[in-house]
């Protein structure tokens, strides 16, 4: 091989690994954990990462003030309270399963930057007499 072929090759090898190297990063920057709050609290080593929290909004937890919501999550065994400064889900209600993105702060309330609920398993009609 010639020393000009040599470093074509080294050069496109060089391309391709830091080519393959920012894909990696960028994709492993992106993972966003999906747990509950009873394996997230197992998990120590995640407890200021990025996370998805999901589980049921505590009944009589929400409360508003200023532009900020605060209420609580659990799955039944662990709950979390749960601060988000944001519009809410027209679906966001008491006892709904909720997904909430963001961090664990230092004082053990999760700051979410994004609320996400599910839709209800059936369909009630709003007036049912019409």
């Amino acid at each position: 091989m010639t020393s000009a072929r040599r470093k074509l090759v080294l050069g496109a090898a060089v391309i391709v690994l830091s080519l393959g190297f920012v894909a990696y990063q960028g994709a492993r920057s992106s993972i966003v954990y999906y747990l509950t709050p009873t394996e997230f609290s197992g998990r120590p080593e995640l407890a200021h990462a990025r996370i998805r929290l999901a589980g049921r909004v505590v009944a009589g937890s929400i409360q508003k003030a200023g532009g900020e919501t605060q209420f609580a999550i659990a799955d039944g065994a662990v709950r979390y309270p749960v601060r988000y400064a944001g519009v809410l889900p027209g679906l966001f209600a008491d006892d709904r399963q909720v997904l909430v993105e963001g961090r664990l702060d230092r004082d053990g309330v999760f700051q979410a930057t994004q609320v996400i609920t599910t839709h209800p398993v059936e369909y009630k009609e709003k007036h049912p007499d019409r």
